[in-house]
């Protein structure tokens, strides 16, 4: 009999934990079909996004410079009478660009070309002496020593004949060279002085350049400059709404006042002269190839707490994840596929407002 009383109070007691295990099981369920109810269903939409690789460009403004610009300096003393052109102009190889007068110069013109046609007159004289003995000689009409005195005679009026053409020449090239000429095809920059004005040899007169061909130069941060030591170096200059490619020709340090910056310069040609130099540009550089990335719209991303995340879809609901992502512009971003997802269906659209593990509906 008392065998009987214990198995029934053991029965007994069984029976009462899987009641209560049965009740506290139906609470929790009910409780959380009311928190699911509690928890509002927000329409949301979604990016489905798949892992890709991408190269990672910088967008920057580089200031063109003349590939070819020089300083003309006065080959000779002068006065400036005429400037042909105004700044700016566009000038071809040997234009007339500025004229200068110098009156000295003209008087010693005239007075070395009077000299030389006299001393031209006095060797064309001698010359035929000298042939003339040539010839008497081979007849024997005159001694040995009458053709050297005709052969000194014309050597001398030739050396001073050609020392007076050297004189000319000299005086000739100073008077030619107060005409200043375009050295090749470019632009006139500058001028440095006005007309009316003395010039003495060897001073700038003109700066002048040519736009065929410019040198962009883009400073960068060396964090960048790491990257695009071993990256594909492709440059995309932006223009009035066109696209151009440009040669990358190198890399170098600048030493600032303030920081350590290096310079990344590149060449664009220029035949149609769409640039100018000293203008800025958009310049597009390619930094750095990233694989395994998934890409998507940059409004997805939510900042709270100094701290990034976005909001992915699975099943009905809405989960939370943390991320580091890398803008690739102002409308897309992407972070590292670093939990090998297969395809993330990212909301972009009614994230504001959503929770952790909330459930959504697909907007169509």
């Amino acid at each position: 009999m008392q065998f009987k009383e214990k198995n029934f109070t053991f029965v007994l007691v069984v029976a009462v934990f899987i009641i209560v295990g049965l009740y506290f099981y139906q609470f929790n369920e009910r409780v959380q079909e009311v928190e699911k109810l509690e928890r509002k269903t927000v329409r949301v939409k979604v990016y489905e996004a798949y892992p890709t690789d991408f190269i990672k460009k910088i967008n920057v403004f580089a200031k063109l410079y003349s590939e070819k610009e020089i300083t003309i300096l006065a080959e000779v003393d002068g006065t400036i009478s005429e400037k042909k052109f105004p700044i700016g102009s566009k000038v071809y190889k040997d234009d007339l660009i500025i004229t200068m007068t110098d009156t000295r110069k003209l008087l010693q013109l005239k007075e070395s070309k009077d000299s030389l046609s006299a001393f031209k007159a006095i060797l064309d004289e001698e010359t035929k002496n000298y042939k003339n003995a040539i010839s008497l000689f081979e007849k024997d009409i005159i001694s040995k020593n009458e053709l050297t005195s005709k052969e000194n005679l014309y050597r001398k009026a030739k050396s001073e004949y050609d020392n007076r053409e050297a004189i000319y020449k000299r005086i000739l090239w100073e008077f030619d060279n107060l005409n200043v000429k375009a050295p090749f095809d470019g632009y006139i920059n500058k001028f440095y002085f006005d007309e009316g004005q003395k010039i003495l040899a060897g001073q700038r007169i003109i700066q002048f350049s040519s736009f065929n061909k410019l040198i962009g130069r883009v400073s960068l941060k060396s964090e960048d400059i790491k990257k695009i030591d071993s990256s594909l170096k492709d440059i995309k200059v932006s223009h009035n709404n066109e696209v151009f490619f440009a040669k990358f020709l190198g890399l170098s340090k600048e030493l600032n006042k303030d920081i350590y910056s290096y310079i990344l310069e590149f060449e664009i040609m220029n035949h149609d002269e769409k640039f100018l130099p000293g203008e800025v540009v958009d310049v597009e550089i390619q930094v750095e190839e990233l694989f395994n990335y998934i890409i998507f719209p940059s409004k997805a991303i939510t900042n709270e707490n100094d701290a990034f995340y976005i909001f992915y879809y699975d099943n009905g609901y809405a989960f939370k994840k943390v991320v580091s992502p890398i803008w690739i512009d102002e409308e897309q971003c992407a972070i590292l596929n670093s939990e090998d997802y297969s395809e993330l269906k990212i909301i972009y659209e009614g994230q504001s407002t959503l929770e952790d593990n909330q459930p959504v509906e697909l907007m169509n």
